[in-house]
Order: structure tokens, then sequence, then C-alpha cells
């Protein structure tokens, strides 16, 4: 009696009964795993300030309170491009209908000094200005600036690294096979804001205690892995 094979059956036989001289290896990469580190200061040379702003009004008034507030808090600093976090408006038990905003705004150093004065001569009966901190913090823009450049130096290090390998191992053409960052958050010092601060230090003239400069340093790590082909036997 004849037995027929499937096309399927038939490829299955055929592979079990080759040598196993004809059947490929997977290929093995040989890898250098490089653990490399770059660093550097992030600096700014704005503030970020905040200010609050209450204000009570009645009857016709509190049609105008809003706007009021919002121009009093742009009078602090002209020019400056003030942005509202939180706005809140509620009615108290006297009928009074009152409003509290918090801003922010980044400043240039030279225009800090005063600041807190400014915020008391722009009260008045009824809406009442107050800074709230004053923190030298890099922004994001100036802490990614930073960051992009940490890596560029991590790709010229791993250049360096596999020109260095080709050179200690010619023939062997190994390349950037993967990098993997891991970017440690950034770190700051000389820390000092308007909370930590006296009341009498607030109001201070500018050359007397406030607001120091803060850099934060950041640190980008990579792990490098250059690769190639092993040789075979």
């Amino acid at each position: 009696m004849m037995r027929v094979l499937s096309p399927l059956a038939f490829c299955l036989t055929l592979a079990l009964t080759l040598p196993a001289s004809a059947q490929v290896p997977p290929p093995v990469m040989d890898q250098v795993v490089l653990d490399l580190t770059a660093e550097d200061w992030v600096g700014t040379e704005t503030a970020r300030v905040t200010v609050s702003a209450d204000a009570a009004a009645s009857g016709a008034d509190a049609g105008t309170q809003r706007s009021d507030l919002l121009k009093a808090i742009g009078g602090l600093t002209p020019g400056a491009d003030w942005k509202i976090v939180s706005f809140d408006r509620s009615t108290d038990q006297a009928g009074l209908e009152r409003w509290r905003a918090v801003a922010e705004a980044r400043l240039a150093e030279n225009a800090l000094g005063g600041l807190a004065d400014k915020a008391k001569q722009a009260s008045r009966p009824g809406l009442q200005l107050r800074i709230g901190s004053i923190e030298f913090t890099p922004t994001l823009g100036e802490t990614e600036a930073v960051r992009a450049r940490l890596r560029a130096e991590i790709y010229g290090k791993a250049a360096s690294e596999l020109d260095a390998l080709e050179r200690s191992f010619p023939g062997r053409k190994f390349r950037m096979g993967n990098i993997d960052f891991a970017d440690q958050p950034p770190m700051a010092y000389a820390r000092k804001t308007r909370e930590d601060m006296q009341p009498m230090a607030m109001a201070a003239a500018p050359g007397q205690d406030g607001p120091v400069n803060v850099s934060e340093k950041l640190v980008v790590r990579a792990r490098v892995v250059l690769s190639a082909l092993a040789p075979r036997e």
C-alpha cells in the first residue's frame, strides 16, 4: 500500500533529515556595554514671581471688580506677562462679592527691587495685593536646552568609544547597537524663596537680603551597547 505525504509533512521530514552542518545557527553578537555620564549646571536670569490679590465689593462696584483686580496685578511691573493660575469668586455673609486671584510671571532680577512696596502701594480698601513667592528656578525651556546639550555630549563620547574599539580590534565592524538614557532629576542648590524670609526682608531694597540665584545640577546617564558579529569558528 502506497502512502502519500502532504507537502507540509514532506518539508518537515526533509528538515529533520538534513545534516547538522546544513542548519544555519542564529548569529552571535559580541557586545561592549558602557555606562556614560554627562553633567552641567542649569542657570536662569529670571525669577518666578507669584502675587495674590483679594478684592471685595458690593452693588454696582462688583461689575468692575474683576477688571480692577487684574489691572492692579499688571501695574506692579508694566510689560510683564502675568498669568492667572487661580481665580475664585464667592459671596460672604454680609452679601459682599469677594474675588481672589493668584498670578505668576517670570521677572528679571532688576525688576524685583521694591516689589513688596509696590504691592502695598497698589493696595487700597477693598483690594489687597501681596507678593507670594520669588524663586530663581530655571524654566523648563532652560532645563531642556541643557539636557539636549548633555545628550549630544553622550553621543560624542559613545562615538569616541566606538572609534577606539575599532582601532583596538582591526577588521571588526562594531556599531552602536543601543543607547538607553536615564535622566536624573535636577538638583537645586542655594535655593532661597520669599517664604524663607522675615516680613521685613520682603520689603528690602536691592542689595539687602533677598532671593538668591538658583542653579540646578543636571546629570544625564546613558547605557551604550556597542556590538559586532562574532567571528565564526
